[in-house]
């Protein structure tokens, strides 16, 4: 069954877009598995706190592979079972978040570690396809002042959102057959129409 994850920075709309996906694929008969990272699977969730308290000491490479352990869990435990079952596995970010949060913004090169940590963690279950969300930081920026604090994302906070956004993007040139890039500073339902033309064709 086909894997799908939705990328992009805090305030971009993934997370509305992942829930009409869903909701769209379940009206169709599908049966979906709604997921998200880093706390997809159980140790996600002990991952995420030691992120969101450590994150200004914490270096990219140590993320990295902490965010990894997560991954690791997350797709033996709950992914990989789900796509066995038959279901459909829609995801709010994978692996290209872990590319524009630690290996884009690092000092140093850590892309060979990235690849060769992916490979051992994710193996062959990549998605299908990923749609990353792209907007201007600062609408992004606008639309996170009009939400509460309890909606913002804990694992932006304090970042760089121009070098999240060029990660992203910089992601999706890297495997242009899986990925691709989703103007997200329009009216929702335009955005969601968008993604459906692109998932439709995997039913």
């Amino acid at each position: 069954m086909p894997f799908v994850s939705i990328e992009g920075i805090d305030g971009s709309g993934k997370t509305e877009q992942v829930r009409l996906l869903v909701e769209h694929l379940r009206a169709t008969g599908r049966t979906v598995l709604q997921t998200k990272e880093p706390d997809g699977g159980q140790l996600g969730a002990e991952i995420r706190v030691i992120l969101t308290r450590g994150q200004r000491c914490l270096s990219p490479t140590e993320q990295l592979l902490l965010v990894s352990a997560a991954r690791f869990d997350h797709v033996r435990s709950v992914i990989r079972p789900a796509l066995l079952a038959g279901h459909w596995v829609v995801s709010d970010r994978f692996i290209d978040s872990t590319y524009a949060f630690q290996v884009a913004v690092s000092d140093i090169d850590i892309e060979e570690m990235f690849r060769s940590v992916r490979d051992i963690v994710v193996g062959a279950t990549m998605p299908d396809i990923t749609i990353v969300l792209d907007l201007p930081v600062d609408v992004a920026q606008t639309r996170l002042s009009c939400r509460n604090d309890a909606a913002l994302d804990p694992a932006e906070a304090d970042r760089d959102f121009f070098a999240i956004r060029n990660g992203l993007l910089a992601a999706a040139r890297l495997d242009t057959e899986r990925c691709r890039i989703v103007d997200g500073n329009r009216p929702v339902a335009r955005v969601a129409h968008d993604i459906w033309q692109l998932i439709e064709p995997l039913l």
